[in-house]
């Protein structure tokens, strides 16, 4: 006899399959592994009532997800499908995300929180320019809080994806690309050079360097980024000569290029030598640049940035990377890099000979060897640093060496 189904539980199931189960909550244990700098609404401050802010989160993870889920056909194809997955106005109009984002975490307490100036050498060059307005209270590593994420299902693998992107190379708050805000997220597989985005040879193509030594702690791992890049950019002996007394000479053309350009030379003490002529090759790792020369004679304090914008943001993210207590540090060149060797340069106050834009870095082969050679950081011995067989050396190919090697 066939069972009769009563008629008000057979409408309940009509009314549950009108109605799509809840999209599910994933939960995802995230911890600082680096100081943590600004990420409130007041610029270079930690807010302390809600120190993570989903909507930064949310800022990152598209980010990533460009890189994650490209290359795309074409720039508007990019932005249409962003927009269809994580919000924003297309052509149809204003899109809502397909994402939704909350975050946990506890009040700061004082506690949690480090004095800028407890950190030096590369650390604090890193830090940069932000340090110019004094010491400034950083969020410290070790600091936890819960990411949840829900999302349709059609978009779960990519928004999956972009996680696996910001815990391997990405951040929260300022100054994410020199390693300040790192996060590590409990159960997330990383990155690594296996994947298919670094199996590419076109000229999208980013590239990743791991140190060669394995440390214990994090933060021994972005001690090792920061200071690879202060040796090849400043340290004397290496990015300068050595002095016994004010900073060295540099070994980079910036400096005697500004000399040329405004005809000052510290009164016949600095004329103008370097080889490499009127470039700027430093510009390459990231815009603005402050050139200031000390001493009595010099140019007067200029800026160096990109032809109608205030910044150029760099290129290359350096950080710690790996769970627990395994960690290398990392150097990531982001897809389309090379387009900052050729980024067009002003410098403010113009100089009196300044004609047209700047050159960042030449562009055919024999032209780059000839500017490299004339650039102590970027020789290995009697040999160029990443000297490519088609297009040549560059200052940032030159850089993933010296991060590579150590030397």
């Amino acid at each position: 006899m066939r069972r009769k189904i009563d008629a008000g539980v057979l409408n309940s199931l009509r009314e549950e399959l009108k109605h799509p189960p809840e999209k599910q909550w994933q939960t995802y244990n995230c911890t600082l592994v680096t100081p943590m700098y600004g990420g409130g609404v007041e610029a270079g401050k930690v807010d302390t009532e809600m120190p993570i802010r989903a909507s930064s989160i949310r800022g990152q993870l598209r980010f990533w997800w460009r890189i994650a889920c490209g290359p795309f056909d074409s720039t508007k194809g990019m932005f249409d499908k962003e927009a269809a997955i994580w919000g924003g106005i297309g052509d149809e109009g204003a899109k809502a995300s397909q994402v939704e984002i909350k975050v946990q975490s506890k009040s700061v307490m004082d506690n949690d929180l480090v004095k800028s100036n407890k950190y030096y050498e590369g650390i604090k060059y890193v830090f940069g320019s932000a340090s110019i307005n004094g010491t400034v209270d950083w969020l410290k590593d070790g600091f936890n809080f819960t990411l949840f994420v829900r999302c349709d299902d059609a978009v779960k693998k990519d928004v999956e994806e972009a996680l696996r992107w910001w815990s391997s190379f990405g951040g929260i708050g300022g100054r994410t690309r020199r390693g300040f805000g790192a996060v590590s997220i409990e159960n997330v597989e990383l990155i690594n050079n296996e994947h298919d985005v670094f199996k590419r040879t076109d000229a999208e193509s980013p590239r990743l360097i791991f140190s060669n030594k394995t440390y214990s702690h994090a933060s021994a791992a972005w001690k090792y980024t920061s200071e690879r890049l202060f040796e090849f950019r400043q340290k004397p002996g290496i990015g300068r000569n050595n002095s016994s007394g004010k900073a060295g000479r540099s070994f980079w053309p910036e400096p005697d290029a500004l000399r040329r350009l405004t005809d000052s030379n510290a009164n016949g003490k600095h004329f103008p030598k370097h080889e490499a002529g009127n470039i700027f090759a430093r510009a390459a790792f990231g815009l603005p640049i402050t050139l200031k020369l000390v001493g009595k004679g010099e140019p007067a304090k200029t800026d160096l940035k990109p032809i109608n914008s205030e910044r150029m943001a760099s290129p290359l993210i350096l950080r710690p990377y790996g769970h627990d207590t395994e960690w290398k540090a990392v150097a990531l060149l982001l897809p389309k890099w090379q387009e900052a060797l050729t980024e067009e340069l002003e410098l403010t106050p113009k100089p009196k000979k300044q004609i047209g834009p700047f050159q960042n870095w030449p562009t055919d082969r024999v032209a780059r060897q000839k500017a490299a050679k004339a650039i102590r950081p970027m020789e290995d011995g009697d040999k160029l640093r990443a000297d490519d067989p088609e297009h040549g050396p560059d200052p940032l190919s030159a850089f993933l060496d010296y991060f590579e090697k150590g030397k």
